[in-house]
C-alpha cells in the first residue's frame, strides 16, 4: 500500500485477539525440525504461501528487550516496550507506519563499530586475496626488458639462431595477455565455489592456483622454459578471478551495514597497494635484476601463506551460514566473533527477515537458469555489469600508458621516469585510503557521479594538451596535472565502487552468480582494452581519449538514472527496490498450536522452558500487486 501524502510503502500492523489459529492454513502444514531443534519451517497448503516458524530462546530475550527499551522513544511508532520476555511483544503498540519508519527502530541496533576481530579478518582477506590481484597486475612491468632478454637468449639457444624482435614482442604480449583468460575462468567458477565451499574455504581453495602458478613461474629461469612463466600466468589469473569474486563477498557479509562501504573499499585499496608495491620491489636496486626477477612472482606465496594460515581460525560469514546453510546457531557464533559481543539478537533478526523472504520462494536455491529467468534480478545485474564496463572504459589504462611519454616531454630524465610513475601509483593509493571512510559518509552515488563528471572534463583537457604540447612545451605540465586529476577521480569512485556495490545489490541467494557474471564482464572489458587500445592509439593518437570521454558521458547519465543509493540500507531494503514482494503476516502463537510432537528445548541450565514462537506467513502473490506487510502481534505472557 502507498501513503497518499508521502508516496512511501506502508506497513499495516493490525492487532489480533486470537493468538492461536486465525491465520493457520486449513490444511495441516508440514512441520520440520532442524538438528539443533531451534527453528521449524512449516509450509502452507498452497505453493503461493509459506509459513515460517522461528523458535526463539527466551534466554536471549532480556538483552534484546533491554536494548530496545533503551532506544525506543515516545516519538517513534514502537514507543511502548513490553515488560515480558516475548521477543515480538516489543512491538505491542500497533499502528500504521511507512516502510522507512518500520525499519527505523532496527537501524540503530544494526550499527556496529570496528572490532579487533573484524579488522583482523579484513586484513587477512584483503592482504591474502585482494592484494595479490594488484601485485599480479604490476609485477611484470618493471622487469619487462629483463624478461624479453631472457626470452631472446633462451629461444636463440634452443633454435640455434637469433630471434626477431617482433617474435619477442609477440611472446611478451602473450605472457601478459594469458593472465586475462585465466581471470575469466576464475570468475566463471567463482559463484559455484562460493556456494559449494563457502567464502572462507573458497578463498583457501583459490590459493592452490597461487601455489602452482608462482612455483612454475619462478622455475622458468632454472629450467630455461619460458612456457612455464606463461602457464603460471594463467594459473595466477584463475586465482585472481576467484579472489575478485570471493573477497568482496566475504568483506561485505561480515561488515555491519553502516561499515559496508568502508570494508568494501578495502578490497580496491589492497589492489592499488599491490600495484604500487610490486613496482617498488621491482626496481633494479631491489629485485629488478636478471637473477632475482623470478622471486618477484615467488613473493606471492607470502600472501597465500597469510590467508591459508589464519583463515582456519576465522569464522565463515554469518550470512552464508544462516541464509545458505540454514545454520542459525553457527551464524550467531560468527556474529558474536566479528562483533566481539554476545548482543547480536537484532542483527540476527535482520538476517531472519531475509531468510524468510528467501524461504518464501518455491525453490529458494539459485541456479544459473533460475537466476536469468528471474526478472527482478535483471536490472541489478545490468547495473553491476555496467559499472564494471565503466571502470575499464574510464580511460585509466590509457592515462597510465601515456604517463611515461608525458613525463619525458615535461623534462624529467629517463632514469627518473619509473620513479615518477611510482609516484602516480602512490597518489592512487593515497586517494583510495581517503575513500575508505568517505564511502559510508557521503554514499555511493555522489562518489560515482561527481568524480566521473570531473574525469569527463579532464579527458577533454588532456586531449587538447596532448595535441598541442609539441607546439607549446608548457602544456606538458598541464598534461601531468590532468593525469593526476584523472587518477584521483578514479581512485575515489570508479576504482572501489563497482565490485563493492555489485555485492550489495543482491540478496544472499543470487549474490554468488551475480558476482561471477559481473566479474566475467570486468575481465572481458579488460581484454577488449588490452587488445584494441594500442592499435586505436596508433591510428588516431591522442584523440583516443575522445572515445573514453564520450563513453564516460553515457555512463554518467546511466548511473544518474539507474544506480540506487545503498548507503545505510540493509540487503533486504536494497533488493526490495528491484523486487517488491507480496504480503507478509506475522502472528505470535503458542508452541502447542504448531508442534504436535517433540520435546521442549532445555535452556542453558538444563531446565525445560517454554520458548517464544513467531509464525510469519509470506505470500509471494498479491492480487492487486500492492507491496504491504500486515503484522498480527500479541504479547506473550507465558514465558517462564
Amino acid at each position: 500500500m502507498m501513503d497518499e501524502h508521502t508516496g512511501e510503502d506502508k506497513v499495516s500492523m493490525i492487532p489480533s485477539n486470537d493468538t492461536k489459529k486465525d491465520n493457520v492454513p486449513a490444511d495441516k502444514p508440514l512441520k520440520t525440525r532442524t538438528a539443533s531443534g531451534k527453528s521449524v519451517v512449516s509450509y502452507g497448503a498452497t505453493g503461493d504461501e509459506k509459513k515460517v516458524t522461528l523458535r526463539r530462546s527466551s534466554r536471549s530475550d532480556p538483552r534484546f528487550i533491554k536494548r530496545m527499551s533503551s532506544t525506543a522513544t515516545s516519538e517513534g511508532p514502537f514507543e511502548r516496550v513490553a515488560s515480558g520476555k516475548s521477543l515480538t511483544s516489543v512491538r505491542t503498540r500497533l499502528t500504521s507506519v511507512s516502510r522507512s519508519e518500520y525499519h527505523a527502530d532496527l537501524k540503530p541496533q544494526l550499527q556496529a563499530s570496528a572490532t579487533i576481530n573484524l579488522i583482523f579478518a579484513t586484513f587477512v582477506v584483503a592482504f591474502g586475496e585482494s592484494f595479490l590481484f594488484g601485485w599480479n597486475i604490476g609485477v611484470l612491468n618493471q622487469p619487462a626488458q629483463l624478461i624479453k632478454d631472457f626470452y631472446n637468449k633462451t629461444y636463440s639457444d634452443r633454435n640455434g639462431e637469433p630471434v626477431s624482435e617482433n617474435t619477442i614482442l609477440v611472446l611478451w604480449s602473450l605472457t601478459n595477455a594469458l593472465f586475462i583468460p585465466g581471470g575469466m575462468c576464475g570468475a566463471l567458477i567463482g559463484g559455484a565455489v562460493a556456494d559449494r565451499f563457502g567464502r572462507k574455504r573458497g578463498i583457501m581453495f583459490s590459493h592452490l592456483f597461487t601455489l602452482l602458478g608462482s612455483i612454475l613461474s619462478c622455475a622458468c629461469v632454472i629450467s630455461k622454459a619460458p612456457e612455464l612463466l606463461m602457464i603460471g600466468r594463467v594459473l595466477l589469473g584463475i586465482n585472481n578471478g576467484l579472489g575478485n569474486c570471493l573477497a568482496p563477498m566475504f568483506l561485505t557479509e561480515i561488515a555491519p551495514y553502516n561499515m559496508r562501504g568502508a570494508l568494501g573499499t578495502v578490497h580496491q585499496l589492497s589492489i592499488t597497494l599491490g600495484i604500487f608495491l610490486s613496482s617498488v620491489v621491482g626496481i633494479r636496486q631491489i629485485l629488478g635484476t636478471a637473477n632475482l626477477w623470478p622471486f618477484l612472482i615467488l613473493l606471492e606465496l607470502v600472501s597465500a601463506c597469510v590467508a591459508c594460515g589464519f583463515l582456519p581460525f576465522l569464522h565463515e560469514t554469518p550470512r552464508y551460514l544462516l541464509l545458505c546453510k540454514g545454520e542459525r546457531e553457527a551464524a550467531r557464533r560468527s556474529l558474536e566473533f566479528y562483533r566481539c559481543t554476545e548482543d547480536v539478537v537484532t542483527e540476527l533478526e535482520e538476517m531472519d527477515t531475509e531468510h524468510i523472504q528467501q524461504s518464501s520462494q518455491k525453490d529458494n536455491t539459485y541456479g544459473v537458469k533460475q537466476f536469468f529467468t528471474d526478472r527482478s534480478l535483471w536490472k541489478p545485474l545490468a547495473i553491476a555489469c555496467m559499472l564494471q564496463v565503466a571502470q575499464q572504459f574510464s580511460g585509466i589504462n590509457a592515462v597510465f600508458f601515456y604517463s611515461s611519454g608525458i613525463y619525458e616531454k615535461a623534462g624529467i630524465e629517463p632514469y627518473q621516469i619509473p620513479y615518477t610513475v611510482m609516484g602516480t601509483n602512490a597518489v592512487n593509493v593515497a586517494m583510495t585510503i581517503i575513500a575508505v571512510p568517505v564511502m559510508d559518509l557521503s554514499g555511493r552515488r555522489p562518489l560515482l557521479l561527481i568524480p566521473m563528471v570531473i574525469m569527463v572534463f579532464d579527458l577533454g583537457l588532456l586531449t587538447v594538451s596532448l595535441h598541442l604540447q609539441n607546439e607549446y612545451g608548457w602544456l606538458a605540465y598541464l598534461s601531468i596535472i590532468c593525469i593526476i586529476v584523472h587518477v584521483i577521480g578514479f581512485a575515489i569512485g570508479l576504482g572501489p565502487i563497482p565490485m563493492m556495490i555489485g555485492s550489495e545489490l543482491f540478496r544472499q541467494g543470487p549474490r554468488p552468480i551475480a558476482m561471477a557474471c559481473s566479474g566475467i564482464v570486468n575481465w572481458v572489458a579488460t581484454f577488449v582494452i588490452a587488445l584494441a587500445f594500442e592499435p586505436v592509439q596508433n591510428a588516431i593518437g591522442a584523440y583516443v581519449f575522445v572515445i573514453f570521454l564520450v563513453l564516460m558521458v553515457v555512463f554518467v547519465v546511466a548511473i544518474f538514472f539507474l544506480v540506487p543509493e545503498t548507503k545505510n540500507r540493509t540487503f533486504e531494503q536494497i533488493a526490495h527496490q528491484f523486487s517488491p514482494g507480496g504480503q507478509i503476516e506475522v502472528e505470535q502463537i503458542e508452541e502447542d498450536d504448531v508442534f504436535d510432537e517433540g520435546p521442549g528445548l532445555p535452556n542453558e541450565e538444563g531446565d525445560a522452558e517454554e520458548h517464544n514462537l513467531v509464525t510469519i506467513n509470506f505470500s509471494t502473490k498479491s492480487p492487486d500487486r500492492e507491496d504491504s506487510k500486515q503484522i498480527n502481534s500479541t504479547q506473550n505472557e507465558n514465558s517462564v
